[in-house]
């Protein structure tokens, strides 16, 4: 069995031969260019100066020699520019990073230092998009969190939805031209970085503060649902040119990299999400399932226990990355509550405990404890737990990978499931 077919049984709920393994298939399972260096370095390879297509998180397309060692069944149509700030992925130049790296970024990535060395970049609207600090390892987003001046200022709707870019034909071709190639050249699964589903609260959203949106919700609903629904509206302008270029190549649309939860609970309260956020989630996941074969992909940080019925009423077929050190969000209850109706791509080792922090033993143990615990019955496709960022060993990268290679063969190992590994530092 390939890697196509591994994964198109396992996200549709059957066991393929193994369970199918994403390392560097999205911006959200990858990792970032310093421990890239680090892990090639331990491999003894040379594979050149790393491509870094998203310098806002510094993540790196995997050089294909290390996303065979990897084991990855899953590559990356991705787009031809930056995910949020549309700086177009070409005429790559050399870069350092603050670890001092030398990498590959696109030509248009020019950030401003400030007099601190703080670095700046802006989105394709002017408005500030990213900052780094002096010793900083990747961009924050340029986030202002208090309230407006003026809460009557506000963008309508209409001009709000205008002001998100359509795919060009020149990109279209381009994608569509790249998916062929990768359908009729490789074996892997293809995973569509849409990434224009952009129903979100971080960030500047509609001209408002992450406050003011958080405002908006709660005292003036209507105006907020106006504002998704006009949303989702443009992003099927969108999903309609995107799946006709590349419809036919590829298995999953990665639709929206926004978070809902946070370390302790929800963002908001999940009703607010039921009401408002739904239907219109539900607008554009119908429109990718009435014309196409893929799946949808979405991902949010943080513990959303209490929006998992309404992620699979919203027609969420794969939910990333299943961030399994923040409250509620227990594997076996996950599974218990949720398997079979919702995919879960991620969950497979812990980016904030095991992976920096403990042995590789300890790493391996949390692997197996996972495939026992989401992989019977399909409806897994492993992954850490979002990108892996400096500070994780190479030893356990690798220990991570081969394990779940190697114990993820079904019919898995018939032995009861293990106790919930909890990884002490």
């Amino acid at each position: 069995m390939n890697s196509r077919e591994r994964v198109r049984k396992a996200i549709r709920f059957q066991e393929p031969d193994r369970v199918p393994i994403d390392f560097g298939g999205s911006i959200c399972t990858t990792i970032c260019a310093d421990p890239y260096v680090e892990l090639v370095k331990h491999l003894g390879w040379d594979l050149g100066l790393p491509v870094v297509p998203e310098p806002g998180g510094m993540t790196v397309r995997l050089a294909e020699p290390l996303r065979q060692r990897l084991h990855s069944d899953v590559i990356e149509l991705e787009n031809p520019f930056c995910f949020e700030w549309r700086i177009e992925t070409k005429d790559w130049k050399p870069w350092k990073t603050n670890a001092g790296n030398s990498v590959l970024v696109p030509g248009g990535f020019n950030p401003v230092l400030d007099e601190r060395g703080y670095a700046h970049v802006q989105d394709y609207l002017g408005r500030p998009a990213g900052v780094m600090a002096p010793n900083a390892l990747a961009f924050d987003r340029a986030c202002p969190t208090g309230m407006s001046a003026n809460l009557d200022d506000k963008m309508s709707p209409e001009d709000w939805a205008t002001s998100i870019p359509l795919y060009r034909d020149e990109h279209l071709r381009q994608l569509e031209q790249t998916a062929k190639q990768l359908y009729e050249n490789t074996q892997y699964a293809i995973l569509g970085g849409f990434l224009h589903a952009y129903l979100g609260w971080n960030g500047i959203f509609a001209g408002h503060t992450i406050t003011d949106w958080l405002y908006r919700l709660v005292a003036e609903p209507d105006y907020a649902f106006s504002i998704l629904q006009a949303t989702a509206e443009r992003a099927i302008d969108n999903i309609r040119i995107y799946l006709q270029a590349v419809g036919r190549y590829i298995d999953v649309i990665f639709m929206s990299g926004t978070d809902w939860g946070t370390q302790k609970s929800e963002l908001f309260n999940p009703r607010i999400f039921k009401e408002l956020y739904v239907p219109n989630i539900r607008m554009m996941t119908d429109y990718v399932h009435q014309h196409s074969d893929a799946k949808t992909v979405y991902h949010s940080c943080g513990s959303v226990f209490n929006l998992m019925e309404h992620f699979i009423e919203a027609g969420i077929d794969c939910l990333n990355p299943i961030q399994t050190t923040t409250a509620r969000m227990e594997p076996v209850e996950l599974k218990k509550r949720f398997g079979g109706r919702i995919v879960f791509w991620g969950g497979g080792a812990e980016t904030q405990t095991v992976l920096p922090n403990g042995s590789a033993d300890d790493v391996s143990m949390q692997v197996k404890e996972r495939i026992q615990t989401f992989g019977p019955g399909g409806g897994f496709v492993f992954s850490h737990i979002h990108d892996i960022v400096l500070g994780v060993p190479p030893e356990n990268i690798l220990a991570m990978v081969d394990t779940a290679r190697e114990y993820g063969q079904y019919p898995l190992p018939a032995i009861p499931t293990p106790a919930p590994f909890r990884f002490a530092p």
